[in-house]
């Protein structure tokens, strides 16, 4: 995305609207629920104004309008974060793209927030006249994500999202076939996300990874899926994420570059080498469990007719 003059004072307006979210300010949202198609969406209390958009991509005169609704209606998941400019990945032309930093132990965390605006049918209501150049302005009581907790190379420049990368390529069984799937390859998101949350366990996620997972293909890597990505959670969430990245990455490949299996000894509670490689000790298994069981999933005969599910959030 090319950035111009008046697109330097609306970052600067955004990242000056985002910087002042003061950190007690609440949500305004009925839930967190998955459409039809499994994709993440906020549902607000209030419906807001999404202006006319380019369909060429979003700009950020555009983006500093929605911004401002944003930070009304989600403050407690943008605090601390700040725009990426350079939307990654670049693909997502309508979109706007915040991260926020969280040190680790042997790599470090970038928390991306992607919100997604394209106008889609389904959901919202026009609000005024679109062209062949642009959308229609819309009004909408649905914010459609995404939150992945990134690993990255320790002290990378979290604008940069320098993952840290598993192999370029993976083999998979899923349905009793197996495919060697190239990553960032779109049909195979899904069966890698799935194996990862096999490989780790399913038995301490508390949704079936087969309508959501935690532990999804992003960023050429293993990622951590954060629903409600306040500061608190995000913090306890990176932590337990750490230890289980590790233990994933080292099923998939022998060694890195710069971390060793011996290296893993920093958990100590949680990992243990074994001639056979590295495995899961209980603790961390249990707290592993202790920590998605806050998320459950949701559905009534009226959801169900509107193809709708809800990740209920248990504090």
């Amino acid at each position: 995305m090319k950035i111009n003059d008046s697109d330097k004072s609306s970052v600067l307006e955004i990242d000056h609207l985002v910087s002042s979210i003061s950190g007690n300010e609440k949500n305004k949202i009925s839930g967190v629920f998955l459409d039809e198609s499994l994709l993440e969406f906020y549902s607000v209390n209030e419906e807001i104004s999404i202006p006319p958009i380019p369909v060429s991509e979003l700009d950020y005169s555009a983006g500093a309008a929605i911004t401002g609704s944003l930070v009304s209606v989600i403050p407690e998941y943008l605090h601390g974060h700040m725009l990426l400019e350079k939307r990654k990945p670049s693909s997502e032309q309508h979109s706007l793209h915040f991260v926020k930093p969280i040190p680790g132990k042997l790599v470090d965390f970038v928390h991306i927030l992607r919100f997604d605006f394209k106008l889609t049918g389904g959901h919202g209501t026009i609000a005024g006249k679109g062209d062949n150049r642009t959308f229609p302005g819309y009004m909408t009581d649905r914010i459609r994500y995404k939150s992945r907790l990134v690993p990255v190379i320790k002290g990378s420049n979290p604008i940069l999202i320098d993952s840290f990368r598993l192999k370029s390529q993976l083999e998979v069984d899923t349905d009793g076939k197996r495919f060697t799937s190239v990553f960032f390859d779109e049909f195979s998101t899904t069966e890698i996300s799935i194996d990862f949350s096999v490989k780790s366990g399913n038995d301490i996620y508390s949704i079936p990874p087969k309508i959501y997972q935690f532990i999804s293909y992003d960023y050429f890597t293993a990622c951590m899926n954060m629903p409600d990505p306040s500061a608190s959670k995000l913090k306890a969430g990176s932590e337990l994420f750490e230890p289980l990245f590790f233990y994933l990455y080292f099923q998939y490949r022998e060694r890195h570059h710069e971390i060793e299996e011996k290296q893993l000894g920093v958990w100590d509670d949680y990992l243990e080498l074994t001639e056979s490689g590295v495995v899961q000790k209980p603790l961390l298994q249990e707290r592993l469990r202790d920590f998605f069981s806050s998320y459950t999933l949701y559905r009534d005969d009226d959801m169900m007719l509107k193809g709708l599910r809800q990740i209920v959030i248990n504090e």
